[in-house]
């Protein structure tokens, strides 16, 4: 049905596994070293269940294109009247394409809202309550509110953020003033060009940002600075 076949999404599957096996071992360590004071509706211990919860759900819906989607006896036993083959390999490209989106787009909230949790405890007034700009929020948590950072860690969220900017426009870069931006993480250049589509975000790119981001929350949220905040944390959306 397309030049991709099943063991495209196999693969796919077993990428997200170690990312999320590695996401329970972080919360489990992190809930060993708050336990005495924080209950598991701390953001230092969701910002995990939220990561956890999206690379389960990412690995869903490829298990939904790999084990139905890719096949045409599920479609012919599930549709009501036959679908010619090449709108079936439209509805395969458009249902990854959500996927992608959406896990995009969860992956960026699951960072954004623990930062901002974090800076209001540590600091309640900055970044006018963690109210300002994402970008204004994580260059002062992690240049001034934590013990130590990494430069490489702004050029991943600078990454990250201007391509979850792009969501905005189906896809599309598009700077306020025209501009082309250029961000090198890793020693790799990648390059958004304003008003074109971005070239670069496959699956495995996608990996290697979900790896990221665990390895960065966990650095984060066992900060010295965030150790000695011996209170709660509050995530009001935990359940």
């Amino acid at each position: 049905m397309s030049k991709i076949g099943p063991d495209y999404y196999f693969r796919l599957i077993k990428l997200v596994e170690p990312i999320r096996d590695e996401a329970l071992n972080n919360k489990k360590n992190i809930s060993a070293t708050y336990q005495s004071f924080v209950s598991n509706n701390d953001a230092r211990i969701t910002a995990f269940s939220k990561l956890m919860n999206i690379l389960s759900s990412l690995q869903l819906s490829l298990t939904f294109i790999w084990r139905h989607l890719m096949h045409k006896d599920w479609w012919r036993k599930t549709a009501k009247k036959v679908i010619p083959e090449k709108d079936l390999k439209i509805y395969v490209k458009e249902f990854e394409s959500f996927s992608k989106i959406g896990f995009v787009q969860l992956m960026f909230s699951a960072v954004e809202s623990s930062f901002r949790m974090f800076l209001r405890a540590l600091d309640p007034v900055a970044c006018k309550g963690s109210t300002s700009s994402f970008r204004n929020i994580y260059m002062c948590l992690l240049k001034s509110k934590l013990s130590t950072y990494s430069p490489e860690s702004i050029k991943f969220l600078d990454l990250f953020r201007h391509l979850r900017n792009t969501i905005h426009n189906n896809g599309v870069f598009f700077d306020e003033r025209g501009r082309n931006i250029v961000v090198i993480w890793r020693k790799v250049k990648y390059e958004f060009k304003h008003g074109a589509p971005l070239e670069f975000v496959t699956w495995d790119f996608l990996m290697e940002i979900s790896d990221t981001i665990r390895e960065l929350l966990k650095t984060v949220a066992l900060d010295s600075n965030l150790q000695t905040f011996k209170q709660e944390i509050p995530d009001p959306f935990a359940k």
